[in-house]
């Protein structure tokens, strides 16, 4: 048994060839919940994981092996534009997908959003040149189309600087460049989002954490920053 990398919130080991996904924190069985729907009903329409077993009172799901790899790990070996490229055709595909196909989630807009949407979330067969794997569902909800793109581009400022230029691929590939001011708000309203999340969890030094990482945000002032 081994912990999977690249997995913070929850606990993610693979088991037999299967990935066991334990989640923790106040909000754990809504979540389990929330990804579990997810899967089920985007399968077909996103490469998502396989629901091979659920344990929801634990929680705990039991998910198929992805194949591919990271999506940072990739940008950081200098892929920054095939990946960004794949990861907005993959939130078009995404948007596109009626909200009625994941019944039960809950929020207010058009289109169904991920809630932690990225390369850090994503597995790559480049190669092929193709996604393998959308994952981490379990804050997906209804929202706004800028959501989930405002987010990918925050990782991309934040934890991979270098590959800022990049970003174009990714606003072509999804179709959508909203103004600066507007995927900046969006960006700190996922970080309040956040903060508020790991108070009410009593993960204090997390939120002083994602409070750093607001202050830092704040000081982009604009499109190349």
């Amino acid at each position: 048994m081994n912990r999977l990398p690249h997995g913070y919130t929850n606990f993610t080991r693979l088991v037999d060839g299967r990935v066991e996904k334990t989640y923790d924190g106040p909000r754990r069985w809504a979540s389990s919940t929330r990804e579990s729907a997810c899967l089920l009903g985007l399968a077909g329409r996103l490469p998502v994981a396989h629901v091979v077993e659920s344990d929801l009172s634990v929680p705990r799901l039991n998910l198929s092996m992805v194949a591919g790899r990271h999506g940072q790990d990739l940008i950081d070996e200098g892929h920054a534009s095939a990946v960004l490229r794949l990861t907005g055709q993959a939130l078009l595909a995404l948007q596109r997908v009626s909200p009625e196909t994941v019944p039960g989630l809950v929020g207010h807009g058009p289109v169904i959003v991920h809630g932690d949407f990225g390369p850090q979330n994503m597995l790559f067969d480049l190669h092929a040149d193709r996604v393998t794997g959308v994952l981490d569902w379990e804050s997906a909800h209804i929202g706004d189309p800028i959501e989930d793109l405002a987010w990918a581009e925050w990782i991309v400022r934040m934890h991979h600087p270098e590959a800022i230029d990049a970003l174009d691929a990714l606003f072509e590939a999804a179709r959508q460049r909203p103004p600066w001011a507007r995927r900046r708000r969006a960006m700190l309203q996922q970080i309040d989002d956040l903060i508020g999340y790991c108070d009410s969890a009593g993960k204090h030094h997390s939120a002083a954490d994602w409070r750093a990482r607001r202050a830092r945000t704040e000081t982009w002032t604009g499109e190349q920053h």
